[in-house]
């Protein structure tokens, strides 16, 4: 220490020159780090949902959840385990050490689950296994309001998705919200006890492709020797 307190004050032009190249490479290096809002991570995490419907949460704890989780109990590399037992469903989080291969971890976790399928109630669902990703997490929402001439959420199916979906980088593009345009056909009782329809038939006829329709429709009208005014029918586009 004292030998280069002794240089320094020696030489304090070549310690100053030292310490501005230490700084220049080290804010060099700061600027030049790679900066993400949701860097890449993967979380040593796997959850196990089962659908159990009409269970009470105790039926779902002492039939479904407690079953999984003396399971999972045999399997390596598993940090923590966590569960939540609710009315219908059952939610088993499994907590692995990080630096666990997931892949391994998940194959054999399926092994473990499907051994005791058997032991599972028969009204209860497959039990599914999720892997936690973050990276799947949306990177951009937008919300969209306004008028349009016609249906929002079609326009922005049928107009906005596309153009999300054009982007190489972009895996998913899904919306949330609104509903889909579709036709809604109002019958009138009396008009079909008239005419000798039920709501079936009309189903139908309005569920065929055109040219099936129209077939069923002529004959229709042989039977009933008329045809079902337009006006009898209200149809009103939503």
């Amino acid at each position: 220490m004292i030998r280069l307190t002794k240089l320094a004050l020696r030489r304090p032009v070549t310690i100053i020159l030292c310490l501005i190249t230490i700084a220049y490479f080290g804010l060099q290096s700061v600027m030049g780090m790679k900066l993400e809002l949701t860097p890449e991570m993967e979380m040593p995490m796997l959850i196990i949902a089962t659908v159990y419907p009409g269970a009470s949460p105790e039926d779902v704890t002492d039939l479904v959840t407690k079953k999984e989780e003396d399971a999972i109990t045999s399997l390596d590399s598993v940090d923590k385990v966590q569960s939540i037992s609710r009315e219908n469903i059952s939610i088993v989080i499994v907590q692995y050490e990080y630096g666990t291969n997931m892949d391994t971890a998940y194959i054999n976790l399926k092994k473990a689950i499907d051994g005791i399928q058997s032991d599972l109630p028969d009204d209860a669902n497959d039990p599914n296994i999720m892997e936690l990703d973050i990276n799947s997490m949306a990177t951009v929402t937008l919300a969209v309001s306004g008028d349009a001439d016609q249906n929002l959420y079609t326009y922005v199916d049928d107009k906005i998705v596309p153009e999300f979906e054009k982007l190489s980088s972009v895996g998913e593009v899904s919306i949330a919200g609104g509903q889909d345009s579709y036709t809604r056909v109002e019958l009138i009782p009396e008009k079909l006890a008239q005419y000798h329809l039920n709501m079936n038939t009309v189903a139908q006829l309005v569920g065929a492709p055109i040219s099936r329709s129209r077939r069923a429709m002529s004959g229709l009208e042989n039977r009933i020797s008329t045809s079902v005014s337009a006006t009898n029918l209200r149809a009103r586009k939503v």
